[in-house]
């Protein structure tokens, strides 16, 4: 009886195990929101990542023993934000590619030294408002990573629809400039 046990529990490991290798272990999440402003009423909000404090779900009140810290300059391409708390756990976010008319591209190391995701948060030109469309890609670790992609990409859109629903609130709120 144990032996048939010890069988089909090595077995339902190995088959796991199987799966885990075949299963896609990347991710695409993309939202957007319509923000009644010009792109350089946005881009300041964004280029500094001091701000996304101010409008993001990466804040203290999601973990209240999150701990930030801030490296480069203060903003614009070099801007680094490093993150460690035991609900989002650890990473970082620096930003390679900043333009107040198109938006900023951040390369995400999460839960890891090396970069395993790429973001945007780029601008469209409609009427007089500007569409910000959030994409973000990246994969998983091996094996177990597939597992949990669909997950990570209903837990991103989520926040990302948060985010970008209070970015529109903060930038809409603000007295535009004469």
């Amino acid at each position: 009886m144990i032996k048939k046990f010890s069988i089909a529990l090595v077995a339902l490991i190995v088959l796991t195990l199987a799966v885990g290798l075949v299963l896609p272990r990347t991710w695409r999440v993309e939202r957007h929101v319509v923000i009644n402003a010009t792109p350089a009423r946005i881009h300041p909000l964004l280029f500094d990542l001091k701000r996304w404090q101010e409008w993001s779900v990466w804040t203290r009140a999601l973990d209240p023993m999150l701990r930030n810290t801030y490296e480069g300059p203060q903003d614009g391409v070099g801007a680094k934000w490093m993150w460690l708390g035991p609900t989002m756990g650890r990473g970082q976010i620096v930003i390679t590619a900043s333009d107040p008319l198109r938006g900023v591209e951040l390369d995400e190391s999460i839960e890891s030294e090396v970069v395993n995701a790429r973001a945007s948060l780029a601008f469209t030109a409609e009427g007089d408002a500007t569409r910000v469309t959030w994409v973000d890609e990246g994969t998983l670790p091996p094996v177990v990573g597939g597992f949990f992609r669909g997950t990570v990409e209903d837990r991103l859109g989520a926040h990302f629809a948060t985010s970008l629903e209070k970015l529109k609130a903060v930038v809409e709120a603000q007295t535009p400039p004469n």
